[in-house]
């Protein structure tokens, strides 16, 4: 098994939950506990680095020292990049409310689901045509950046009868992006400032929402621009995150069936019952959690009081989740991992930031 497929196995499974495995996860929270001390620091605000941005950079580095495995351990990694992140998820829901999701208009979820959809055709066509992909693996890549990252690559592997390789080489492709847009987004923000054409931060959270490949990365990008940024983009997120469940059921009936004669047989209710057992099991539960307590939180059930330590837990819980990306973003190995793959990704993340800007932009000209 490549370090690619160990990284991200199967979300879901913890490997090796032991008291070792234990004793990594207090180490997580430390080095998380240290970006978020970082993050509180003047010469952070001012750089524009937030406590999650800050993790994941330390993440990187450490995940570059030699025998760094020995105290962060599989099992560890996975519990916080998939554990922990969904449980900051849902938690995030405490700092939003039914009234900041209708400000967002109904642009506000034309827009994620037309990137989704333009992504998806778009990510399909041009790794065949143009980089000669398996449709598979085109479709794989195309998924990644259209919907949610490496967690969207894994529910549609199944539904498109992906290989082992094709999936681990696919997440690669979009993590190294994806990692990228941290860094680009709050530089473009800042820029369009300057340049006399700022965008309101509600407008740009929609923007970084609806492009952005994971959700860590879509929190830890907004972040340093603002709350009203932070839950635009997360609500425009969600939108996306929500589509993964009726994207795998058209998946699953459009993919050519196999020559082995029986499944060519299969009938077409057979294949759609199959495909709408698989989206179910793949349903990402975490965005109906945030849903769930958006709602508590609307309705005032949430105390005052409670607010600042649940933002704290949070907040810790995400950092430990980005220092957790952070160390398996490894980019020798990226590079090494399939130069096609990564040529296509590269091609979709560049449509994601210009044409999911201008998809924003003219989304918003028309519905007002």
């Amino acid at each position: 098994m490549t370090i690619a497929q160990k990284q991200l196995a199967p979300q879901g499974v913890v490997p090796g939950f032991d008291g070792r495995t234990l004793l990594s996860v207090g180490v997580l929270f430390g080095c998380a506990g240290v970006a978020v001390v970082l993050g509180g620091m003047g010469w952070a605000s001012h750089l524009g680095l937030s406590a999650l941005t800050l993790a994941i950079l330390l993440g990187m580095v450490v995940g570059h020292v030699p025998g760094h495995q020995r105290w962060l351990t599989p099992g560890a990694i996975q519990f916080a990049r998939h554990t922990l992140l969904r449980a900051g998820v849902i938690l995030y829901g405490a700092r939003l409310t039914l009234a900041q999701i209708h400000d967002l208009g109904a642009s506000g979820v034309a827009i994620p689901l037309l990137v989704l959809a333009l992504t998806m055709v778009a990510g399909t066509w041009i790794g065949t045509r143009w980089f000669g992909l398996a449709r598979t693996q085109a479709v794989l890549v195309a998924a990644g950046s259209a919907v949610c990252g490496a967690a969207a690559v894994l529910a549609v592997a199944p539904a498109v009868k992906a290989q082992p390789r094709e999936t681990a080489v696919a997440i690669a492709s979009v993590v190294l992006f994806g990692t990228v847009g941290i860094f680009l987004y709050p530089w473009l923000y800042t820029l369009l400032a300057h340049a006399g054409m700022a965008v309101a931060p509600e407008h740009f959270g929609v923007y970084i929402g609806s492009t952005m490949h994971e959700v860590a990365q879509v929190i830890a990008t907004a972040k340093p621009l603002g709350d009203d940024a932070t839950n635009a983009a997360v609500v425009s997120k969600m939108v996306r995150v929500l589509a993964l469940a009726p994207l795998l059921v058209v998946l699953a009936c459009t993919t050519p069936a196999a020559d082995d004669g029986a499944a060519s047989t299969q009938s077409r209710e057979g294949a759609l019952r199959k495909a709408s057992g698989h989206a179910w099991k793949a349903m990402p539960w975490f965005a109906v959690g945030l849903l769930g307590v958006t709602l508590l939180n609307s309705a005032g059930a949430i105390p005052a009081a409670w607010h600042a330590p649940i933002d704290a837990i949070d907040t810790a819980m995400l950092a430990c989740a980005m220092f957790a990306i952070g160390t398996q973003t490894h980019v020798p190995m990226l590079l090494k991992s399939g130069v096609r793959s990564l040529l296509c990704a590269a091609v979709l993340w560049v449509g994601l930031v210009v044409g999911g800007a201008l998809i924003n932009v003219a989304v918003r000209w028309l519905m007002g």
